[in-house]
């Protein structure tokens, strides 16, 4: 599992039906990455009605919580992207620093 940085905005449909039913979204959404194998770590919302989330997951998992969130109708331009910590860079650009002598730059 990695650590995935997901964002949404509410709709504004949402927005009514929370104007209409105030709540607390933390259990039902944290109930809906458990469902998808994942487990929410933090929620926050901004005060543009922004959501953002921060999960232990997977590609398969933070897609499948993204697509049920659209479907809803509750969020618009959702997305999702994996976090790496200074350690996993710092492994990458090892790996990285051994390609770059095989890479040829376009137009040389």
């Amino acid at each position: 599992m990695s650590l995935y940085l997901g964002r949404g905005k509410y709709s504004q449909e949402a927005i009514k039906g929370m104007l209409g039913k105030p709540e607390d979204r933390t259990a039902s959404v944290r109930a809906l990455y458990e469902a998808a194998g994942a487990k929410l770590l933090h929620l926050w919302l901004l005060p543009t009605f922004e959501i953002i989330a921060i999960a232990e997951a997977n590609q398969k998992s933070a897609a499948s919580v993204g697509a049920v969130l659209v479907a809803s109708g509750a969020l618009t331009e959702v997305s999702y992207v994996e976090l790496m910590t200074f350690e996993q860079v710092a492994e990458a650009m090892k790996g990285a620093g051994a390609l770059a002598a095989k890479y040829r730059q376009p137009g040389t």
